[in-house]
C-alpha cells in the first residue's frame, strides 16, 4: 500500500495530464485505504465529471456535503452540474502564477465574447494573444481565433503603450459559457514608456458581463473609460513625442 501523500501526488499528476480514468482509480484507492478524505473526494467528483460520469460525480459531491455542508468546492460543482455549466480544464504552466503585480498586471473581464463552442475549447492557464484592431484590442487563441475584446478603456491605453514598444503576456484566468477573464502581465516596458504605468490603480474591473455582450461579430465603440487615466496617458505621450522631435 503506497503512502497517502504519494497517492495524492499521483492523483494530482493524473488530473494535470487529463487522465481522468487514472485519477478516478487513484482517488478511489485513497478513499478505500484512508477513509473520508474530503480533498480526495472532491478530486474524485471532478474526475467523474470530466470523464462524463455526471451521476457518479453528483453522488460524490453530495457525500462531501454530508460531511461538510459548507464545502465550497462541492457546492460549486453541484451548482455547475445543476446549471449545466462547463467545467474548464486547466493548463499547468509554471509561468502562470496569477500573482498580481500592482501597475504591471491585471485580471480583465473580456467583452464581446466568441460563441460557446469556441469558449468550451479554452482552458484555464492557456496562453492567449493581443491583436490590435482599429478601435479595440482583440484577444485570440494560438490559431488566431477571436476569444473576446478588452474593455474600451484598457484597449485605448494598451494600444498606445504597445505601439510605443511595450510587450504583454496574457493567459486565461477564468472561463465558462458566459464569461472569460484573462490575466494581462507587462513583460517589457519600452524606453518610451518607462515613466508610464500599464495599469493605474484607478482602473477597475467590471466582473459582471451582460448577456448582450456575448457576440461573435465586431461592434465599433466609443472610448468612454477612466478620464483621469486617459488624460495622464495623453500627457505622457505628448511629452514623449516632444522629446522625440527635439
Amino acid at each position: 500500500m503506497q503512502n497517502q501523500m504519494l497517492l495524492k501526488q499521483e492523483a494530482i499528476n493524473a488530473a494535470k495530464n487529463s487522465d481522468w480514468s487514472k485519477a478516478i482509480s487513484i482517488n478511489q484507492e485513497i478513499l478505500q485505504n484512508y477513509g473520508n478524505d474530503l480533498e480526495a473526494m472532491n478530486r474524485l467528483g471532478l474526475a467523474f465529471l470530466k470523464n462524463k460520469q455526471e451521476t457518479e460525480a453528483k453522488k460524490v459531491f453530495k457525500q462531501v456535503l454530508a460531511l461538510d455542508g459548507s464545502n465550497i468546492i462541492a457546492n460549486k460543482h453541484l451548482d455547475k452540474i445543476k446549471n449545466k455549466e462547463m467545467s474548464a480544464d486547466i493548463v499547468f504552466d509554471q509561468n502562470n502564477d496569477f500573482i498580481e503585480e500592482p501597475g504591471k498586471s491585471k485580471i480583465v473581464t473580456l467583452h464581446r465574447l466568441a460563441g460557446k463552442e469556441q469558449l468550451q475549447k479554452l482552458k484555464v492557464g492557456q496562453g492567449c494573444f493581443l491583436q490590435l484592431k482599429n478601435r479595440y484590442i482583440s484577444v485570440t487563441d494560438e490559431n488566431n481565433r477571436h476569444i473576446g475584446a478588452l474593455p474600451e478603456d484598457i484597449s485605448f491605453r494598451l494600444s498606445k503603450l504597445i505601439s510605443n514598444g511595450n510587450e504583454y503576456r496574457c493567459v486565461i484566468y477564468k472561463i465558462n459559457d458566459k464569461q472569460c477573464l484573462i490575466q494581462i502581465k507587462e513583460t517589457l516596458r519600452s524606453k518610451k514608456n518607462e515613466q508610464i504605468v500599464s495599469f493605474p490603480s484607478k482602473m477597475q474591473n467590471n466582473l459582471v458581463i451582460p448577456d448582450d455582450f456575448i457576440l461573435e461579430e465586431d461592434i465599433p465603440f466609443e472610448v468612454t473609460g477612466d478620464e483621469e487615466a486617459e488624460e495622464e496617458l495623453e500627457l505622457a505621450m505628448e511629452k514623449i513625442n516632444k522629446n522625440a522631435v527635439s
